[in-house]
């Protein structure tokens, strides 16, 4: 055969055997479960609507993002104003049996409102479309307190440190607001004198459901990931099969994320750190325009 020959029928083969990338007629998302609890003082309550996916690529989604457009009730009221700083959200994780699912979440309809019309963009993260999206590190174990070193990671403008018990209290003490600057932004939002009590002593509790020692089954680490890139970190063996850990905390946000997994056991000394990306390639967008969903 010639050579245009076996070319041609090498291009068929690819055609016909490669998978389909999934797009986003594989996914519909649809209102389901709303939740509404009005209050006549706006800074309490508020609306949340379910994201009912259903599709053929459902089980391929393995997080999800909400980016809102626009939100009104059937009077005219806005239910949605972007802040002028406003991030993105992080991605949530997602299964089609995990419940409660995906949720957007809205300011409260007016009194008389029984519809609402909801325009926005929903983010698929399917991981199946690129394989560049699962990063392995084996070795992390041996060279804590010092950030891995990888193209891809610095590509992503990621940064990922394993912490030694020492310098993982030590940033979680730094990174932990005094009540003095609590106080102070709480008076910048014109909080009482009571609420700010409150957030103070929320703190408080927080840093103490947090502030568990670590152990030999710890794994700590600091991520810096300002672009939300990182979908989630996990630690495996060496083989890519589970290590299973009942609990993790994190404390902080984007620009720094203090990250504590607790595995059932300690970590085998060839233990992998397992990190999954968000790419542009594992990216589907669902565009959403709900006109009159029924308020409860």
């Amino acid at each position: 055969m010639t050579l245009p020959g076996r070319l041609a029928r090498l291009s068929w083969a690819v055609l016909f055997l490669a998978p389909p990338l999934l797009g986003a007629d594989d996914v519909k998302v649809s209102a389901g479960d709303v939740e509404d609890q009005r209050f006549s003082d706006s800074r309490f309550g508020g609306l949340t609507i379910e994201l009912k996916l259903t599709g053929a690529a459902v089980g391929d989604v393995k997080a999800v993002r909400t980016r809102l457009k626009s939100a009104k009730d059937d009077t005219g009221s806005l239910l949605y104003k972007p802040a002028k700083d406003e991030k993105a959200a992080e991605f949530e994780e997602f299964s089609a049996d995990r419940r409660p699912g995906p949720s957007i979440h809205l300011a409260s309809p007016g009194r008389d409102a029984s519809a609402v019309d909801v325009t926005a963009e929903v983010e698929l993260f399917i991981p199946s479309r690129d394989p560049g999206t699962k990063q392995k590190f084996d070795g992390f174990l041996g060279r804590r307190d010092k950030p891995i070193a990888s193209p891809v990671l610095k590509a992503a403008k990621v940064e990922i440190t394993p912490l030694s018990p020492a310098a993982y209290k030590s940033r979680q003490q730094a990174n932990r607001p005094t009540k003095e600057q609590i106080a102070e932004e709480g008076k910048k939002h014109g909080a009482s004198d009571e609420e700010i009590k409150q957030a103070i002593e929320m703190m408080d509790a927080l840093a103490s459901l947090n502030g568990e020692e670590p152990s030999a089954k710890s794994i700590l680490l600091e991520t810096k990931d300002p672009d939300g890139r990182v979908i989630s970190v996990d630690v495996v063996k060496a083989d890519g099969s589970e290590l299973p850990a009942p609990s993790r905390g994190t404390s902080g946000g984007r620009d720094s994320k203090l990250v504590k997994i607790d595995l059932s056991d300690p970590p085998p000394a060839d233990a992998v750190l397992l990190v999954t990306l968000r790419t542009a390639k594992s990216i589907v967008t669902v565009p959403v325009s709900w006109k009159g969903v029924t308020l409860p």
